[in-house]
């Protein structure tokens, strides 16, 4: 009963190394019947490439020990090839006597086929522990996730001036470098989507730290940008820019998809606001975006300030939105301190409607960086409002022109 309820494979032998006994699990992997089975040598059954069977049971004659082979392949009628683990060892008698042999086959091809498909999408760390898990049928869930989507700043223009062989060349490169750096923060890949990625934390495996990877990411993959600029421009090439927007929040998680052809990714709100941040970095002049929720599980250990109440295409509701400044240096940020407590003082008083206050403190954040995005369209907004106040309804909430 025992070994018929045992999903591995066992066979066993007498002295003489002839078949005695399998059990289902036996019969059912190796696509043979007892008659086939049973009476036989391991040499008449394992042939040819299969052959290393009969060859452990030999080691085992020899020495006594117990033989263990991993992850080697049993082809099974000649078509199929299946992915086994294989224990031989030698049955002994109350005296310590050899009377006969027993193999334990165990059948990973189904492991081994979701380890190497999974491995394309999500880090080794991640793929053990799923498969520890035991969780490997990925149905669809209710999740709290960080969402990432990361683009290339003018493609299309990009694309046109290098020609199609050149442009595969820079995605297969750009996307190399930046998914290593997803993986090794147990990131997702969800998918590509032409020049975008889009990486997810916390859908498969959930972590306190999902947030605060996804925001690492986010400014490691800026970083990592710098050293691929610096090795196209080596080569004669362009330098390339790209945006990222960060949100997190409540998610369905599942296979999504037709019979034929399925994938494991996410739909929801926060997916469609991560992406509308990654554009708005455009608007304000920014590389990082990231939504509210973000912002209050990362505020204690990472550099950020507040940009904006902004409310998007497809969402009623405002949302504040924060920067991500970690992967700034003194060369990409110059006078940084200077210039945020001028900022915020700024933005303080451009919400207390004080229009001449505000537009002092942002010419004194463009004074430390002329160059900051953010300051320059608050100056602006404050030198229009100064002239032409917004009504007593006035929120303070920017309406995005566009996604």
């Amino acid at each position: 009963a025992i070994l018929h309820s045992m999903n591995n494979a066992v066979l066993t032998l007498g002295a003489g190394g002839m078949l005695r006994k399998v059990n289902e699990a036996a019969r059912r992997i190796l696509r043979r019947s007892d008659d086939e089975l049973i009476g036989h040598g391991l040499d008449e059954i394992f042939v040819g490439r299969n052959n290393w069977v009969a060859k452990s049971l030999d080691k085992v004659r020899a020495s006594g020990s117990t033989d263990i082979t991993v992850d080697t392949d049993l082809f099974i009628d000649g078509s199929e090839t299946i992915s086994v683990n294989l224990a031989t060892v030698q049955l002994n008698n109350l005296r310590n006597e050899p009377i006969g042999y027993m193999l334990m086959m165990e059948d990973i091809t189904r492991e081994k086929r979701l380890r190497n498909t999974m491995s394309r999408y999500m880090s080794k760390t991640v793929v053990d522990q799923l498969l520890a898990s035991g969780d490997v049928e990925l149905g669809g869930t209710g999740r709290d996730v960080s969402v990432l989507f990361s683009d290339i700043r003018g493609f299309t223009s990009i694309s046109e001036r290098l020609g199609a062989k050149e442009t595969v060349a820079l995605l297969n490169e750009y996307f190399t470098d930046m998914v290593d750096i997803v993986f090794a923060h147990n990131g997702v890949l969800d998918k590509y989507i032409g020049d975008m990625i889009m990486a997810v934390f916390g859908s498969v495996l959930q972590s306190d730290d999902d947030a605060s990877n996804a925001v690492a990411v986010g400014n490691q993959m800026m970083t990592g940008l710098h050293q691929l600029n610096r090795r196209r421009t080596a080569r004669g090439g362009e330098a390339i820019r790209i945006g990222v927007g960060i949100s997190t929040g409540n998610v369905v998680a599942g296979n999504i998809g037709s019979l034929k052809r399925m994938e494991y990714t996410v739909i929801g709100d926060r997916v469609n606001l991560a992406e509308r941040l990654e554009s708005a970095n455009k608007f304000y002049g920014t590389s990082i975006l990231i939504c509210d929720n973000t912002y209050q599980a990362v505020k204690d250990h990472a550099p950020l300030r507040e940009i904006d109440l902004i409310r998007v295409r497809g969402r009623d509701m405002p949302v504040a939105i924060y920067e991500a400044l970690g992967h700034h240096s003194e060369d990409s940020f110059p006078h940084r301190a200077d210039v945020l407590a001028a900022f915020s003082e700024g933005l303080l008083r451009y919400r207390k409607r004080d229009w001449g206050g505000a537009e002092h403190c942002f010419s004194e954040a463009l004074a430390a960086n002329p160059e900051d995005g953010p300051s320059k369209i608050y100056f602006e907004r404050c030198r229009i409002y100064r002239d032409a106040p917004p009504s007593a309804a006035w929120d303070g909430v920017w309406t995005m022109p566009h996604k």
